[in-house]
């Protein structure tokens, strides 16, 4: 699943604010006779998305906010003393900002009545069970090694019942697993590389342990932790993401459509 620009660019116009309308009008600051609202610092905010939310739920991270704010202000006001907002490059600016500012405003108006309902969610779930089905896939370990005397001597440990885990940690040189006990966690087929994967998935019972593996990267022994069989997703876990997805498709489409009436409208050339 994946969101194309126009639709991304419209969602982020739609970052929730709720939470802090009420004091929406409440004055925060004053520099000289211009009031600095609580609504323009959220505005100010906005393009920077949840993480500058959360800084701003904190009293530390309001006033740093508010800061930036004032200091804004303070070089608008020294830009109109300095008549900068009368040169030909702000002009440009200004009249590009203002189009992209009408456009936003008019593609909020299209898609501002788009829904979808559950009923629309759980036929998407049943027409695509391929998206949502999970491959079969395996928990295993492995211990790394780099050379035929590495490899006897972890062979001989573990013959000696020396557990798995307590062996990858002392021996296996992979960085990624062998301070966890070699553990890799669980993954399908197509992952591996092809030698590690065929002798992973080749193992049949929980504890079984592999003959050396050679790869690129040295001698592999692999334990299988567990086997987990293919299966399909909740439809109560995917729900969130079936309606977003789906809410995003009609909005591009209504989006392409208006366009295409509005091309119409205004006859467009390209050169």
């Amino acid at each position: 699943m994946y969101k194309k620009f126009l639709t991304a660019l419209i969602l982020s116009l739609t970052l929730p604010f709720a939470a802090y309308a009420a004091d929406s009008e409440k004055v925060l600051a004053r520099v000289g006779s211009q009031d600095i609202t609580e609504a323009e610092v959220l505005e100010f905010i906005q393009p920077f998305g949840q993480q500058a939310m959360m800084l701003y739920a904190s009293e530390q991270g309001r006033k740093m906010i508010l800061d930036d704010v004032i200091t804004m202000r303070l070089y608008a006001l020294d830009a109109e003393d300095s008549k900068l907002d009368r040169t030909p490059e702000f002009q440009a600016q200004l009249l590009s900002a203002r189009r992209a500012m009408l456009a936003q405003a008019a593609m909020r108006d299209v898609i501002k009545d788009i829904t979808v309902s559950d009923d629309e969610a759980k036929k998407f779930y049943s027409d695509n069970p391929t998206m949502f089905t999970q491959p079969e896939r395996i928990h295993a370990r492995h211990i790394l090694v780099s050379g035929d005397e590495e490899l006897a001597k972890v062979q001989s440990e573990l013959k000696a019942g020396k557990s798995f885990d307590v062996v990858a940690k002392e021996y296996s040189r992979d960085p990624g697993s062998a301070a966890n006990g070699g553990d890799l966690g669980e993954f399908p087929k197509g992952v591996m590389v092809p030698e590690f994967e065929k002798a992973a998935f080749a193992l049949k019972n929980n504890g079984d342990v592999s003959e050396p593996v050679k790869t690129q990267f040295g001698w592999h022994i692999i334990k299988l932790e567990e086997r987990i069989p293919e299966s399909v997703v909740p439809f109560e876990q995917v729900k969130e993401r079936i309606l977003q997805e789906l809410k995003d498709q009609k909005t591009q489409k209504l989006l392409q459509d208006k366009a295409k009436v509005l091309e119409e409208k205004y006859k467009v050339e390209r050169f």
